[in-house]
């Protein structure tokens, strides 16, 4: 959420004990940043406006119809001071227009009101994610640079910490934050993850309120609507880092991980919000979940080992409604989070502890059962056809570090797992992938696109994939350099659901 620099009336000393260290706490010189390949795919933006692709190899397929849009942190170096968590940087944008076999592109920083503030001083003003401001900083900058989601006939940046931010898909320019119609309480983050049911078309979501205690309340968006109907809240206790959730028929799932955000200490020591991590020990996984329909009394399941789940990939309930199938990407809470401040440093990584698992949920005996489906190689940015979402077990596709020693973000490996078997591609030396997203094309075929980077040419390219077998269709270079970055999403043109085939 929007952090402002102002001392509560009530005590900090509410909360005790040490910080976490999974944060630096300073800036450091530019000379110590890091040349691995994670850290290249992610630098700095190179170019703003539109574009046309330097290079096609393949033939993009000509049913392809719409514009996928893409969003990441665009720069790691804020007027001079050097950005250090991966997480830190204001929101920039690349729309990929596919229309009739051609493609063409536009890319550009969101002109938030917190970066044109601090372009207007030349100077920077606020806390970054991971970074504290050199000087007195006015707040804690929450940019929507974690993803694109279309709701409420609007085109929305995501962060997890501000409201939603309105954007033009074709220009993407700003057009401000949005409260549904003062629907969504103020003062209460909104995830940068929403669910749309395949079905019905309502749009859920997720947000904490903070307070003595914190509040989770869920939401949801009736189809053709544009205000939000909260339909369960919940206390939770601590202020918790909560990025995903996941939807059934039925069910809402939220998985609350053993770590919190300690607010106080934001407040009070006017940092970032990484040097307030706190993690919880031998506290367990607490997974909620709750009706779709607001009926009934959510339910907690506590699990161990406590994982951070910054991902979930989907979840099926059975017939009667009494178990749920949840794939979900587990890392180590602590491990993973010093992984991601680490990124824009010299030294290697270390690898956490990662695995791909499935939870079977008994509702009735509250309780869980684990299936590790991965371990090993970190596993991430699972990806599903959103027309099987919360409905059906299809294709679930991820990305693998296969083969990058001490740089365990360099997504080398495209995998699909169709719940019998794995199929995989591997990037050529040299390459780092970016998150899968499934296209639906006119006729309702299925395909596979994801950007990716080339440390050769450092350069930017977007692939177009078969759905089973992985196999290269199409690949477009850019021609320069666009961070690699996180989410998006795919707006068919007309932005009407194709059903799915087969």
């Amino acid at each position: 959420m929007n952090f402002f620099a102002r001392k509560s009336a009530r005590d900090a000393s509410a909360f005790k004990g040490p910080l976490s260290s999974f944060s630096s706490h300073e800036p450091w010189s530019a000379k110590a940043r890091s040349g691995r390949l994670s850290y290249l795919a992610f630098r700095t933006a190179t170019h703003e406006g539109p574009w046309l692709p330097r290079a096609v190899e393949g033939e993009i397929p000509r049913d392809i119809c719409g514009v996928l849009l893409r969003n990441s942190p665009g720069q790691k170096e804020n007027f001079d001071v050097p950005l250090g968590h991966l997480f830190d940087g204001d929101a920039y944008l690349t729309a990929l227009r596919f229309e009739n076999g051609r493609l063409s592109g536009r890319s550009r920083f969101l002109e938030t009101r917190e970066r044109q503030h601090e372009r207007h001083c030349g100077r920077m003003r606020y806390h970054e994610f991971g970074t504290r401001c050199p000087s007195r900083a006015l707040g804690v900058k929450s940019p929507p640079s974690v993803n694109v989601f279309a709701m409420a006939n609007q085109n929305f940046a995501l962060s997890e910490g501000a409201p939603p931010v309105a954007i033009d898909a074709e220009t993407l320019d700003c057009l401000g934050s949005c409260d549904f119609g003062k629907s969504w309480p103020a003062r209460t983050t909104f995830t940068a993850h929403p669910k749309r049911d395949p079905v019905t078309g309502d749009v859920f979501a997720y947000g904490l309120k903070p307070g003595l205690p914190t509040e989770l309340l869920l939401g949801r968006l009736p189809a053709g609507r544009d205000e939000f109907e909260i339909i369960a809240r919940l206390r939770v206790g601590g202020f918790y880092p909560v990025h995903d959730f996941m939807i059934t028929k039925s069910y809402i799932i939220v998985a609350l991980p053993p770590v919190h955000i300690n607010l106080w200490g934001i407040l009070r020591n006017r940092s970032s919000i990484a040097e307030n991590l706190v993690a919880e020990g031998d506290r367990p996984l607490r997974i909620i979940v709750a009706r779709k329909d607001g009926s009934g009394v959510p339910i907690t399941i506590e699990s161990h080992p406590a994982h951070m789940i910054f991902h979930h990939a989907n979840a099926v309930e059975s017939e009667d409604g009494k178990t749920i199938r949840l794939v979900s990407m587990e890392i180590e809470a602590a491990a993973g989070f010093r992984m991601l401040e680490g990124w824009g440093r010299e030294a290697g990584l270390s690898q956490p502890k990662s695995q791909m698992t499935e939870f079977s949920i008994d509702l009735e005996t509250k309780t869980l059962s684990r299936a590790t489906l991965t371990e090993a190689a970190l596993v991430e940015f699972p990806a599903v056809d959103p027309r099987t979402l919360g409905r059906s077990m299809e294709t679930i596709y991820a990305l693998r570090t296969s083969d990058a020693p001490g740089d365990p973000l360099a997504f080398d490996t495209l995998t699909s797992w169709d719940g019998r078997r794995f199929r995989e591609i591997r990037a050529a030396q040299g390459q780092m992938l970016g998150e899968p997203v499934v296209l639906a094309d006119k006729a309702g075929k299925s395909w596979i696109a994801h950007l990716g980077y080339d440390s050769d040419h450092d350069e930017s390219f977007v692939d177009i994939r078969e759905p089973v077998d992985l196999r290269l269709a199409a690949r477009a270079w850019f021609g320069f350099r666009i961070p690699l970055g996180f989410h998006g999403c795919f707006i068919p043109d007309g932005d009407e659901q194709t059903p799915l085939r087969h």
